[in-house]
């Protein structure tokens, strides 16, 4: 009989076990679907993740491989996550916010490319703006119902070990593109005024936060139209539930602008002013040097 009895614990325990193991992983291939969709229809660009592991019995998650594709005749990714930590509050994982104490990303890599189309950037923001808007349509709507995703309340985000790449193209297959590195950029208070903040506003607020850090932190290297889309791509994006953004581009933290018209006025307007006077200058002289070579060819008739 005590044999049997010891048996039977056993089983139950593998029981236990294996339904542990396949809840977690059904929790984790969710989780890493709910992530990848979001930045697909957020940004408007594919969204892909490596791999998710969340943990239910220690509130530390990790992620890593996180990858978001550029937009349309652009190459390559616009950014790419080596590995994220998750620090949550066990009590509130499985209620309809969830309380995070802190998300660390580490080894971020991102394009910021000019074409004479546009750039990436700007058609990235274009992205979140077209998205929000029909969010916030479809909120308004479905407010009374219960079936809401799930929204999380972040004390603080951390990005370490920021790499920029800017490119002009063309002209950036004749030249390398510049660099800017920023070490931390630290995004507080998310999600904190509205009770939350799902994972689409979440991936809109941290685009966000990047870019305006970057083009903060080097406004002498972003030319000047690429900025110009850039500042109009971030002006339309105000309404997003976070506090203050700070960043270290080598001197200490510095607090990002929070009047995205305030950014770029003394650099950034100057550069765009330039680069409007060369491309008119540029017209000028093609125009001057055909005349010239009419009256050349008209003299030697």
């Amino acid at each position: 009989m005590k044999k049997l009895l010891i048996r039977g614990s056993f089983a139950v325990l593998a029981i236990i076990v294996i339904l542990i193991l396949v809840v977690m992983f059904f929790i984790n291939s969710i989780a890493k679907s709910a992530i990848t969709s979001a930045g697909s229809s957020t940004l408007g660009v594919d969204t892909s993740l490596d791999s998710i592991s969340i943990g239910l019995f220690s509130g530390h998650s990790t992620i890593d491989g996180l990858a978001v594709a550029n937009p349309e005749g652009f190459d390559g990714d616009f950014l790419d996550l080596s590995e994220g930590v998750l620090d949550v509050n066990l009590s509130t994982l499985l209620g309809d916010v969830i309380e995070v104490q802190q998300i660390a990303l580490d080894g971020l890599q991102v394009e910021f490319i000019q074409r004479l189309g546009g750039s990436n950037v700007s058609k990235i923001l274009g992205n979140v703006k077209k998205s929000s808007d029909t969010t916030t349509e479809e909120d308004a709507k479905d407010k009374a119902s219960s079936e809401s995703s799930r929204k999380f309340v972040i004390d603080v985000l951390k990005v370490t070990d920021v790499k920029v790449t800017v490119a002009v193209e063309p002209l950036s297959s004749a030249t390398a593109p510049s660099t800017v590195s920023i070490s931390q950029i630290i995004i507080n208070d998310i999600g904190k005024k509205q009770n939350g903040a799902d994972l689409d506003q979440l991936m809109a607020i941290v685009v966000q936060s990047v870019v305006d850090a970057v083009i903060k932190a080097a406004p002498a290297q972003i030319p000047g139209i690429m900025m110009q889309g850039i500042e109009g791509g971030l002006t339309n994006l105000t309404s997003f539930d976070f506090g203050n953004v700070q960043f270290d581009g080598g001197k200490g933290l510095q607090n990002v602008v929070k009047s995205i018209s305030d950014i770029g006025k003394s650099s950034g307007a100057k550069d765009i002013s330039d680069t409007l006077k060369g491309i008119g200058k540029g017209i000028g002289d093609l125009l001057e040097g055909d005349d010239k070579k009419k009256d050349s060819e008209d003299t030697s008739e």
